[in-house]
């Protein structure tokens, strides 16, 4: 097996994508779309892609079914040293981007309910960095602390990303969300998940109370509006880059990539943020994963704004 750097838990699935939609189709109509991009998805899939395209070797644990979805998802993820569990049958997303940038999603979880602590051989989760990512969508939400304590005994820094969960935020989701949170270091959450967890919605008292949960660093997703970095004791605001973008969908993850990328390679806080930007405004110039930049596309990108 590689020399592992960065590990990555959590879901995986195909993404169906259409993009530059008008509106959704309503009751008993059709649509007709000039593309469907077919690509691997799932939080922590796209991270595991991001960052072992910008060139850190990569695990990514996960269950996938035995069927023609995992099979393409094995080709798609080429790159990452995978190890994946099966299950009952591999998860799907339809993702829909409209022409004003925002996006629904249709989404079977699939195997990715099944997935679990048995399912991680734990002498396998190595290198610098532990990432979990999408909380709600695997069934490894009451055990997620318990990974990453067991991580964090191993002398790796723990990242973790909760992602939305769909049916709602209830009030034992906050609380399990806040208890793991004790044995996180940097945090990614987008704005509107980090106002569930607080209650609160400026930005930098949203961080403050985050950080008092545990985390060192609290990595703010805003979208267009760049990203707002919080940790030793600084308080950055991180411009967005400006691209024409063609689907969004996974650019989080990929924020997160970057941002991992660069603390992995001794960027500051702000050095690392805009290198998380620069990544994520790239991955939107193309459909699913196609345009996950290399880090010398990354940094020519950045020389170049």
């Amino acid at each position: 097996m590689m020399e592992v750097e960065v590990t990555s838990v959590g879901d995986i699935n195909v993404d169906l994508v259409c993009s530059n939609l008008k509106e959704m189709p309503g009751r008993d109509s059709q649509v007709l779309v000039d593309d469907l991009f077919v690509s691997s998805g799932g939080c922590a899939a796209n991270f595991a892609k991001a960052i072992s395209r910008l060139g850190l070797k990569t695990r990514l644990f996960g269950k996938a079914g035995d069927d023609i979805y995992g099979n393409l998802l094995e080709k798609e993820l080429s790159g990452v040293d995978l190890c994946l569990a099966r299950g009952s049958r591999t998860g799907v997303t339809y993702a829909l981007t409209f022409r004003d940038g925002s996006r629904s999603f249709l989404t079977y979880p699939g195997s990715n309910r099944e997935f679990g602590i048995e399912d991680i051989d734990l002498k396998l989760v190595e290198g610098g960095f532990l990432h979990v990512a999408s909380f709600f969508l695997q069934g490894l939400r009451e055990h997620t602390k318990e990974l990453l304590v067991h991580a964090r005994d191993k002398g790796m820094t723990c990242s973790f990303d909760t992602g939305w969960d769909p049916r709602g935020w209830g009030e034992r989701d906050r609380e399990l969300v806040i208890e793991t949170l004790e044995a996180v270091d940097i945090f990614f959450p987008n704005l509107r998940e980090a106002e569930a967890i607080t209650g609160l919605h400026d930005v930098e008292e949203v961080c403050d109370s985050l950080q008092s949960m545990g985390p060192e660093i609290i990595a703010l997703k805003l979208g267009s509006r760049g990203s707002f970095i919080a940790g030793m004791g600084k308080r950055l605001s991180v411009e967005p880059f400006q691209v024409d973008v063609v689907d969004s969908t996974g650019a989080g993850d990929v924020f997160a990539a970057g941002f991992i990328y660069g603390r992995c390679r001794g960027f500051g806080l702000e050095e690392s943020g805009r290198f998380a930007n620069a990544a994520a405004s790239l991955s939107a110039k193309g459909m699913g994963s196609s345009c996950y930049p290399t880090e010398n596309e990354a940094t020519a990108f950045i020389k170049n704004h």
